[in-house]
């Protein structure tokens, strides 16, 4: 669990992901949904560690080649 939160918020950090990255993180644990909002951008809904009882939050992720 600890290593999927490290990665999440390494991606998060990023902003910019390739695809490849993406699709790592769009597989986590924690991103419950993704939504695409223009080309290239997405929105990330994602569920807060369970010390914040899952809470979601939102952030957005841009693909580059």
């Amino acid at each position: 669990m600890k290593e999927e939160l490290e990665i999440l918020e390494k991606y998060i950090k990023k902003k910019k992901l390739k695809y490849n990255e993406f699709n790592e993180l769009i597989g986590n644990y924690f991103v419950r949904e993704y939504e695409e909002l223009d080309d290239n951008y997405y929105l990330i809904k994602i569920v807060r560690p369970n010390s914040l009882k899952g809470e979601v939050y939102t952030d957005y992720i841009k693909i580059i080649n």
